[in-house]
């Protein structure tokens, strides 16, 4: 409930601000493509929406996993953890539950110092295959949570960028007699879907790294 009241208000901000700013712009000359409100209704109304949909522990997740470590440093991690297990399952097998008295940990996740803790109290390598299955299974559901909450968002940006040309097509209708308000709200209605266009391939992209 929390999560759809901040994004109903968030969206209505965004309405606010194209409604009240649209004609507002800090540029001249070719610069005046970067309109501000319809940059704040094309960037921020998708996010609004998706925290309108989505849980607030799934977006909290989502937020993590886009700015948190980096997929190649990810990745890097994972290989370097999976050597150390690799290195450590041959000395156990070879010298017992003592090649774990002096392993230096440091530096491997809470995860592997799970499994480094039931092959020293000699919990059978099968409920060990168990228990790493169960983790790839629940990180794998968290990493497919976070690429929909971003494909939503990717799928949001053309159509609030849509609504923004509405809202542009409306204004410039209602004020045609006034020719000298002709030229915002035509910003105003091509700009709102040339962010959308903009925001959306900039959302593949990063969808496409995190991955």
């Amino acid at each position: 409930m929390i999560t759809r009241i901040f994004g109903l208000v968030g969206l209505l901000g965004c309405l606010g601000v194209v409604y009240c700013f649209e004609g507002t712009s800090f540029a001249s000359g070719a610069f005046r493509i970067f309109h501000w409100p319809a940059m704040v209704l094309t960037g921020v109304g998708p996010l609004t929406l998706v925290i309108t949909c989505s849980d607030w522990h799934i977006l909290f997740r989502t937020f993590r996993w886009v700015f948190g470590t980096s997929a190649w440093k990810r990745q890097s991690k994972h290989e370097k953890e999976a050597v150390f297990l690799q290195r450590v399952g041959s000395l156990f097998y070879t010298e017992g539950a003592k090649a774990f008295d002096e392993l230096e940990t440091g530096g491997v996740s809470e995860y592997v110092k799970k499994v480094l803790d039931r092959m020293a109290i000699r919990i059978p390598t099968t409920d060990i295959r168990e228990m790493v299955e169960i983790e790839r299974d629940r990180v794998h559901s968290h990493l497919f949570q976070c690429m929909g909450v971003l494909g939503l968002g990717v799928r949001l940006a053309p159509s609030v960028g849509m609504l923004g040309t509405i809202l542009g097509m409306v204004e410039l209708l209602s004020s045609i007699s006034e020719p000298s308000q002709i030229g915002s709200h035509m910003s105003l209605a091509l700009l709102t879907t040339f962010y959308g266009l903009f925001f959306l391939l900039g959302r593949l992209d990063t969808v496409a790294t995190k991955g």
